[in-house]
């Protein structure tokens, strides 16, 4: 509701354009490529990705489809390119309920690489930012588009691929994944960047204060994963088909590098997985504590 609303008004001071008080921002906000977010993607990239995101992502329709689902007809018409264009512009670049000028302009960023701050937006007095480091002379700054104050539970629930549909972008590591339907939600994090070393966490790794942890999956879970491999692998055989597809360069690269990054997390995560369950289930010398770790059984 607070999103269509935010729409709407952004939609009135975009047709006021300079007359607007916001006019150095509207005029900032016109310059932005339209096609940005998968859901204004073309059909046949779309289609695509029908293929790869789970049906539902974080009470959503799949990664593609919720403008017409949840905004066509009973917000924006459903034949109007520029206010499908404003919802997504919405979409990108709020924070919570509110267009904040030049801090949407920071990029995203999770784990290490966070360099920023803030207090609640809803404090008194607004929304204040400060460095969370030392940031010198040229070096770019970072906030978290899911783990801000005002973000909620978006940490735990959302992901990679939120991301991604949310913003258009594969984000750099950490990599999250949640299928919380399949009992499983695990991070891909940077061991050492240089030597391309990754390691996984479940979440009975994760520090919270309450809330269901799934652990690393079961043998149920682990064919889950390696079926989620195999939907993306068969991106493969398109590359023959690319030049008969309506495909732009930009939405390819951005197919093709999910399809690159989520492979190689899966797989990972997959061999982990099959480690643990070795060592907890048919091993009698091993038993798992509660705190997720694998022991020798006392005898």
């Amino acid at each position: 509701h607070n999103m269509c609303l935010l729409s709407k008004k952004l939609e009135t001071e975009m047709h006021l354009g300079d007359e607007s008080l916001y006019a150095p921002y509207i005029r900032f906000l016109n310059k932005q490529a339209k096609g940005q977010i998968p859901a204004t993607w073309s059909n046949d990239a779309r289609d695509i990705l029908r293929e790869l995101l789970p049906e539902e992502i974080d009470g959503l329709s799949n990664g593609v489809d919720w403008i017409d689902d949840h905004f066509k007809g009973s917000c924006i018409s459903p034949f109007d390119a520029f206010q499908e264009h404003i919802v997504a512009l919405v979409k990108q670049r709020c924070y919570d309920d509110a267009l904040i000028p030049l801090w949407d302009m920071v990029n995203h960023a999770n784990g290490p690489h966070i360099n920023t701050n803030t207090t609640s937006w809803y404090d008194n007095g607004g929304i204040k930012v400060w460095a969370s480091q030392l940031i010198r002379e040229g070096e770019e700054v970072f906030a978290s588009y899911d783990g801000c104050v005002d973000c909620s539970t978006t940490a735990r629930e959302w992901g990679t691929l939120e991301i991604l549909r949310d913003f258009g972008f594969v984000e750099g590591y950490p990599h999250r994944y949640i299928y919380e339907d399949e009992d499983i939600w695990f991070e891909v994090v940077e061991v050492d960047k240089e030597n391309d070393s990754l390691a996984v966490l479940w979440d009975d790794h994760i520090n919270w204060e309450d809330g269901e942890r799934f652990g690393a999956p079961d043998r149920e879970g682990i064919e889950f994963l390696r079926s989620e491999v195999e939907e993306y692998e068969y991106l493969d055989k398109l590359i023959e088909e690319r030049d008969s597809l309506n495909v732009t360069p930009f939405e390819w690269s951005v197919i093709m590098q999910t399809k690159e990054v989520v492979v190689k997390d899966f797989i990972l995560a997959i061999e982990e997985a099959e480690l643990v369950l070795g060592m907890r289930g048919s091993n009698d010398d091993f038993v798992q504590t509660a705190d997720g770790s694998i022991c020798a059984r006392e005898f």
